[in-house]
Protein backbone atom coordinates (compact mmCIF):
# COMPACT_ATOMS: atom_id res chain seq x y z
CA UNK A 1 0.00 0.00 0.00
CA UNK A 2 1.48 3.33 -1.11
CA UNK A 3 1.14 6.54 0.84
CA UNK A 4 0.02 9.97 -0.37
CA UNK A 5 0.04 13.11 1.76
CA UNK A 6 -2.96 15.40 1.32
CA UNK A 7 -2.99 18.85 2.93
CA UNK A 8 -6.41 20.45 3.29
CA UNK A 9 -6.30 24.21 3.82
CA UNK A 10 -9.77 25.14 4.98
CA UNK A 11 -11.67 22.81 7.30
CA UNK A 12 -15.26 23.77 6.57
CA UNK A 13 -17.85 21.19 5.59
CA UNK A 14 -16.31 20.70 2.16
CA UNK A 15 -12.75 20.31 3.41
CA UNK A 16 -13.74 17.99 6.24
CA UNK A 17 -15.92 15.92 3.90
CA UNK A 18 -12.93 15.36 1.60
CA UNK A 19 -10.97 14.09 4.60
CA UNK A 20 -13.79 11.79 5.70
CA UNK A 21 -14.12 10.38 2.20
CA UNK A 22 -10.40 9.64 1.95
CA UNK A 23 -10.47 7.97 5.35
CA UNK A 24 -13.47 5.89 4.28
CA UNK A 25 -11.70 4.93 1.05
CA UNK A 26 -8.79 3.50 3.04
CA UNK A 27 -11.05 1.72 5.54
CA UNK A 28 -12.98 0.07 2.70
CA UNK A 29 -9.84 -1.44 1.22
CA UNK A 30 -8.53 1.30 -1.06
CA UNK A 31 -5.15 0.49 -2.52
CA UNK A 32 -3.43 3.61 -1.17
CA UNK A 33 -3.13 5.22 2.24
CA UNK A 34 -3.67 8.94 2.70
CA UNK A 35 -1.87 10.97 5.32
CA UNK A 36 -4.26 13.83 6.06
CA UNK A 37 -3.02 17.18 7.32
CA UNK A 38 -5.38 20.06 8.02
CA UNK A 39 -5.18 23.79 8.58
CA UNK A 40 -7.73 26.53 9.21
CA UNK A 41 -7.23 30.02 10.61
CA UNK A 42 -10.87 30.08 11.79
CA UNK A 43 -11.23 28.72 15.31
CA UNK A 44 -14.93 27.97 14.71
CA UNK A 45 -13.89 25.44 12.06
CA UNK A 46 -10.53 24.28 13.39
CA UNK A 47 -11.81 23.06 16.78
CA UNK A 48 -14.77 21.01 15.43
CA UNK A 49 -12.47 19.56 12.74
CA UNK A 50 -10.13 18.28 15.46
CA UNK A 51 -13.04 16.52 17.12
CA UNK A 52 -13.69 14.51 13.95
CA UNK A 53 -10.38 12.69 14.61
CA UNK A 54 -9.96 12.14 10.86
CA UNK A 55 -6.74 14.12 10.40
CA UNK A 56 -3.33 12.71 11.18
CA UNK A 57 -2.49 16.19 12.38
CA UNK A 58 -3.79 19.75 12.19
CA UNK A 59 -1.19 22.47 11.90
CA UNK A 60 -1.30 26.05 13.16
CA UNK A 61 0.38 27.52 10.08
CA UNK A 62 -0.36 26.88 6.37
CA UNK A 63 3.29 26.44 5.42
CA UNK A 64 3.63 23.67 8.01
CA UNK A 65 0.52 21.95 6.66
CA UNK A 66 1.69 21.85 3.03
CA UNK A 67 5.31 20.89 3.69
CA UNK A 68 5.88 17.59 1.92
CA UNK A 69 2.28 17.38 0.64
CA UNK A 70 1.59 15.65 -2.68
CA UNK A 71 -1.88 17.16 -3.06
CA UNK A 72 -3.02 20.45 -1.53
CA UNK A 73 -6.71 21.30 -1.31
CA UNK A 74 -6.83 25.09 -1.45
CA UNK A 75 -10.11 25.79 0.33
CA UNK A 76 -9.39 29.01 2.22
CA UNK A 77 -11.72 32.06 2.43
CA UNK A 78 -11.37 34.29 -0.61
CA UNK A 79 -9.74 37.14 1.30
CA UNK A 80 -6.95 34.73 2.31
CA UNK A 81 -6.48 33.17 -1.12
CA UNK A 82 -3.75 35.31 -2.62
CA UNK A 83 -1.68 35.34 0.61
CA UNK A 84 -2.00 31.55 0.66
CA UNK A 85 -0.50 31.32 -2.82
CA UNK A 86 2.38 33.47 -1.66
CA UNK A 87 2.98 31.12 1.27
CA UNK A 88 2.90 28.08 -1.00
CA UNK A 89 5.55 29.60 -3.26
CA UNK A 90 8.34 28.53 -0.91
CA UNK A 91 6.61 25.61 0.84
CA UNK A 92 5.47 23.22 -1.88
CA UNK A 93 7.45 20.14 -2.78
CA UNK A 94 8.36 19.48 -6.42
CA UNK A 95 5.50 17.83 -8.30
CA UNK A 96 2.79 18.93 -5.85
CA UNK A 97 -0.69 19.36 -7.28
CA UNK A 98 -2.91 22.13 -5.87
CA UNK A 99 -6.69 21.77 -6.24
CA UNK A 100 -8.31 25.18 -5.84
CA UNK A 101 -11.97 25.29 -4.69
CA UNK A 102 -12.49 29.07 -5.10
CA UNK A 103 -15.80 30.22 -6.57
CA UNK A 104 -13.95 31.89 -9.45
CA UNK A 105 -10.85 30.36 -11.01
CA UNK A 106 -9.19 32.92 -13.24
CA UNK A 107 -7.58 34.95 -10.42
CA UNK A 108 -6.21 31.74 -8.90
CA UNK A 109 -4.69 30.76 -12.23
CA UNK A 110 -2.95 34.13 -12.41
CA UNK A 111 -1.61 33.80 -8.86
CA UNK A 112 -0.36 30.28 -9.47
CA UNK A 113 1.49 31.48 -12.57
CA UNK A 114 2.94 34.36 -10.56
CA UNK A 115 4.05 32.42 -7.48
CA UNK A 116 4.52 28.78 -8.47
CA UNK A 117 7.57 27.13 -9.97
CA UNK A 118 7.34 25.00 -13.11
CA UNK A 119 7.28 21.81 -11.05
CA UNK A 120 4.13 22.91 -9.20
CA UNK A 121 0.69 22.39 -10.70
CA UNK A 122 -2.64 24.14 -9.98
CA UNK A 123 -6.03 22.93 -11.20
CA UNK A 124 -9.37 24.55 -10.44
CA UNK A 125 -11.59 22.14 -8.52
CA UNK A 126 -15.32 22.74 -8.03
CA UNK A 127 -17.22 19.94 -6.34
CA UNK A 128 -20.99 19.94 -6.67
CA UNK A 129 -22.46 18.40 -3.55
CA UNK A 130 -24.60 15.29 -3.67
CA UNK A 131 -28.28 15.98 -4.29
CA UNK A 132 -28.99 14.55 -0.84
CA UNK A 133 -27.46 17.69 0.66
CA UNK A 134 -28.47 20.27 -1.93
CA UNK A 135 -30.92 22.15 0.29
CA UNK A 136 -28.61 22.25 3.31
CA UNK A 137 -26.56 25.37 3.95
CA UNK A 138 -24.61 24.57 7.13
CA UNK A 139 -20.90 25.14 6.56
CA UNK A 140 -19.31 23.74 9.72
CA UNK A 141 -17.11 20.61 9.70
CA UNK A 142 -19.46 18.98 12.18
CA UNK A 143 -21.88 18.56 9.25
CA UNK A 144 -19.30 16.81 7.04
CA UNK A 145 -20.02 13.37 5.59
CA UNK A 146 -18.07 10.85 3.56
CA UNK A 147 -20.78 10.75 0.86
CA UNK A 148 -20.93 14.52 0.39
CA UNK A 149 -19.83 14.13 -3.26
CA UNK A 150 -21.52 10.79 -4.00
CA UNK A 151 -22.56 10.61 -7.66
CA UNK A 152 -22.04 14.37 -7.95
CA UNK A 153 -20.09 16.29 -10.60
CA UNK A 154 -16.61 17.61 -9.95
CA UNK A 155 -15.54 20.29 -12.41
CA UNK A 156 -11.85 20.57 -13.18
CA UNK A 157 -10.56 23.78 -14.76
CA UNK A 158 -6.91 23.35 -15.71
CA UNK A 159 -5.08 25.96 -17.72
CA UNK A 160 -4.18 25.12 -21.31
CA UNK A 161 -0.55 24.69 -20.26
CA UNK A 162 -1.23 22.47 -17.24
CA UNK A 163 0.80 19.27 -17.06
CA UNK A 164 -1.28 16.39 -18.41
CA UNK A 165 -0.27 14.01 -15.65
CA UNK A 166 -1.29 16.52 -13.00
CA UNK A 167 -4.71 16.64 -14.66
CA UNK A 168 -4.86 12.84 -14.64
CA UNK A 169 -4.09 12.86 -10.94
CA UNK A 170 -6.92 15.38 -10.34
CA UNK A 171 -9.31 13.23 -12.37
CA UNK A 172 -8.60 10.10 -10.37
CA UNK A 173 -8.65 11.96 -7.07
CA UNK A 174 -12.12 13.26 -8.01
CA UNK A 175 -13.26 9.72 -8.71
CA UNK A 176 -12.03 8.55 -5.31
CA UNK A 177 -14.16 11.28 -3.73
CA UNK A 178 -17.18 9.71 -5.42
CA UNK A 179 -17.66 12.37 -8.08
CA UNK A 180 -17.84 12.34 -11.86
CA UNK A 181 -15.04 14.50 -13.27
CA UNK A 182 -15.88 17.00 -16.01
CA UNK A 183 -13.73 19.68 -17.61
CA UNK A 184 -14.60 23.34 -17.97
CA UNK A 185 -12.68 26.26 -19.39
CA UNK A 186 -11.83 28.59 -16.46
CA UNK A 187 -13.53 31.59 -18.08
CA UNK A 188 -16.68 29.56 -18.78
CA UNK A 189 -16.62 28.23 -15.23
CA UNK A 190 -16.52 31.76 -13.81
CA UNK A 191 -19.39 32.92 -15.99
CA UNK A 192 -21.53 30.03 -14.70
CA UNK A 193 -20.69 30.41 -11.02
CA UNK A 194 -21.57 34.09 -11.32
CA UNK A 195 -25.18 32.92 -11.62
CA UNK A 196 -25.13 30.08 -9.11
CA UNK A 197 -22.71 31.38 -6.46
CA UNK A 198 -22.15 35.14 -6.67
CA UNK A 199 -25.70 36.30 -7.46
CA UNK A 200 -27.03 34.56 -4.33
CA UNK A 201 -24.36 36.48 -2.40
CA UNK A 202 -25.39 39.76 -4.00
CA UNK A 203 -29.11 39.18 -3.40
CA UNK A 204 -28.41 38.19 0.19
CA UNK A 205 -26.52 41.39 0.95
CA UNK A 206 -28.89 43.60 -1.02
CA UNK A 207 -31.92 42.14 0.77
CA UNK A 208 -30.42 42.95 4.14
CA UNK A 209 -29.22 46.39 3.06
CA UNK A 210 -32.69 47.27 1.74
CA UNK A 211 -34.28 46.02 4.96
CA UNK A 212 -31.96 47.91 7.31
CA UNK A 213 -32.50 51.13 5.34
CA UNK A 214 -36.28 50.79 5.39
CA UNK A 215 -38.00 53.28 7.67
CA UNK A 216 -39.82 50.41 9.42
CA UNK A 217 -36.68 48.37 10.14
CA UNK A 218 -36.64 49.29 13.82
CA UNK A 219 -39.79 47.25 14.30
CA UNK A 220 -39.42 44.81 11.40
CA UNK A 221 -36.11 43.41 12.66
CA UNK A 222 -38.02 41.81 15.53
CA UNK A 223 -40.02 39.75 13.01
CA UNK A 224 -37.09 37.94 11.40
CA UNK A 225 -38.01 34.28 10.97
CA UNK A 226 -36.04 31.62 9.02
CA UNK A 227 -36.92 32.88 5.50
CA UNK A 228 -35.17 36.21 6.17
CA UNK A 229 -32.36 34.65 8.18
CA UNK A 230 -31.55 32.08 5.47
CA UNK A 231 -31.74 34.69 2.72
CA UNK A 232 -29.27 37.03 4.41
CA UNK A 233 -26.88 34.40 5.81
CA UNK A 234 -23.96 35.36 3.55
CA UNK A 235 -23.25 38.30 5.84
CA UNK A 236 -22.69 35.73 8.57
CA UNK A 237 -20.70 33.17 6.59
CA UNK A 238 -18.53 35.51 4.45
CA UNK A 239 -16.24 38.35 5.45
CA UNK A 240 -16.99 41.66 3.67
CA UNK A 241 -13.42 41.72 2.34
CA UNK A 242 -13.94 38.33 0.71
CA UNK A 243 -17.16 39.39 -0.99
CA UNK A 244 -15.59 42.66 -2.14
CA UNK A 245 -12.54 41.00 -3.64
CA UNK A 246 -14.47 38.19 -5.28
CA UNK A 247 -17.09 40.49 -6.80
CA UNK A 248 -14.54 42.93 -8.17
CA UNK A 249 -12.38 40.15 -9.58
CA UNK A 250 -15.37 38.93 -11.60
CA UNK A 251 -16.85 42.35 -12.32
CA UNK A 252 -17.74 41.91 -15.99
CA UNK A 253 -19.70 38.70 -15.44
CA UNK A 254 -21.31 39.93 -12.24
CA UNK A 255 -22.49 43.29 -13.59
CA UNK A 256 -24.10 41.49 -16.52
CA UNK A 257 -25.90 39.11 -14.15
CA UNK A 258 -27.05 42.02 -11.96
CA UNK A 259 -28.40 43.80 -15.05
CA UNK A 260 -30.37 40.70 -16.05
CA UNK A 261 -31.78 40.42 -12.54
CA UNK A 262 -32.79 44.09 -12.52
CA UNK A 263 -34.67 43.61 -15.79
CA UNK A 264 -36.56 40.66 -14.30
CA UNK A 265 -37.34 42.56 -11.08
CA UNK A 266 -38.54 45.61 -13.00
CA UNK A 267 -40.91 43.50 -15.09
CA UNK A 268 -42.28 41.81 -11.98
CA UNK A 269 -42.58 45.14 -10.19
CA UNK A 270 -44.58 46.60 -13.09
CA UNK A 271 -46.97 43.65 -13.07
CA UNK A 272 -47.50 43.91 -9.30
CA UNK A 273 -47.90 47.70 -9.38
CA UNK A 274 -50.50 47.43 -12.13
CA UNK A 275 -52.38 44.70 -10.27
CA UNK A 276 -51.95 42.46 -13.29
CA UNK A 277 -53.03 39.15 -11.78
CA UNK A 278 -52.55 37.21 -15.01
CA UNK A 279 -49.00 38.48 -15.49
CA UNK A 280 -47.97 37.75 -11.89
CA UNK A 281 -49.57 34.30 -12.05
CA UNK A 282 -47.84 33.57 -15.36
CA UNK A 283 -44.49 34.66 -13.90
CA UNK A 284 -44.88 32.41 -10.87
CA UNK A 285 -46.16 29.39 -12.80
CA UNK A 286 -43.32 29.59 -15.32
CA UNK A 287 -40.74 29.81 -12.56
CA UNK A 288 -42.41 27.05 -10.54
CA UNK A 289 -42.67 24.65 -13.49
CA UNK A 290 -39.05 25.18 -14.49
CA UNK A 291 -37.93 24.84 -10.87
CA UNK A 292 -39.67 21.46 -10.56
CA UNK A 293 -37.99 20.25 -13.74
CA UNK A 294 -34.60 21.54 -12.61
CA UNK A 295 -34.76 20.05 -9.13
CA UNK A 296 -35.78 16.67 -10.56
CA UNK A 297 -32.87 16.78 -12.99
CA UNK A 298 -30.59 17.81 -10.15
CA UNK A 299 -31.71 14.90 -7.96
CA UNK A 300 -31.35 12.38 -10.78
CA UNK A 301 -28.20 13.90 -12.25
CA UNK A 302 -29.72 13.77 -15.70
CA UNK A 303 -28.13 16.46 -17.83
CA UNK A 304 -27.55 16.92 -21.53
CA UNK A 305 -23.81 17.39 -21.14
CA UNK A 306 -21.53 17.84 -24.10
CA UNK A 307 -19.59 14.64 -24.61
CA UNK A 308 -16.33 16.56 -24.87
CA UNK A 309 -16.68 17.85 -21.33
CA UNK A 310 -16.90 14.43 -19.73
CA UNK A 311 -13.94 12.28 -18.78
CA UNK A 312 -13.94 8.97 -20.63
CA UNK A 313 -12.37 6.47 -18.25
CA UNK A 314 -12.40 3.71 -20.86
CA UNK A 315 -10.14 5.51 -23.34
CA UNK A 316 -8.16 7.88 -21.14
CA UNK A 317 -4.99 7.09 -19.25
CA UNK A 318 -6.93 8.62 -16.36
CA UNK A 319 -8.71 5.29 -16.07
CA UNK A 320 -5.64 3.93 -14.29
CA UNK A 321 -5.55 5.05 -10.68
CA UNK A 322 -2.92 7.76 -10.32
CA UNK A 323 -1.22 6.93 -13.62
CA UNK A 324 1.85 8.68 -14.99
CA UNK A 325 5.29 9.76 -13.88
CA UNK A 326 3.93 12.18 -11.27
CA UNK A 327 2.14 9.28 -9.62
CA UNK A 328 5.19 7.04 -9.87
CA UNK A 329 7.22 9.72 -8.14
CA UNK A 330 4.65 9.75 -5.35
CA UNK A 331 4.09 6.01 -5.06
CA UNK A 332 7.20 4.46 -6.59
CA UNK A 333 7.33 1.60 -9.05
CA UNK A 334 5.29 1.35 -12.23
CA UNK A 335 1.61 1.53 -12.97
CA UNK A 336 1.54 -2.20 -13.52
CA UNK A 337 2.87 -2.79 -10.03
CA UNK A 338 -0.07 -0.94 -8.57
CA UNK A 339 -2.73 -3.06 -10.19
Amino acid sequence: MAELMVAILGLDRLGASIALRLQSYVQKGGKHRFVLVGYDSREDFEKPARKLKVFDRIERQPYSAVEGADIVIMNVPYEDLRPAYEVLETSLRAGAVVLDTAVIKQPSLEWSEQYFKDEHHMIGFTAVTSSEYMLEHQLGPEFASDDYFHESTIYLTPSVSCDREAVELAVNFSAILGGKPHFLDPAEHDSLTTITEEMPQVLSVVAYSAAMNHNAWQDAQKLTNPPFNVLTRYLLTHHPDALRDEWLANAENLTRAIDDTIVTLQALRASIAEGDEAAVESFLIAASDEYQQWINRRHKGEWDDKASSRVDFDTSVAGTLFGGSIARRFFGGSKDNDK
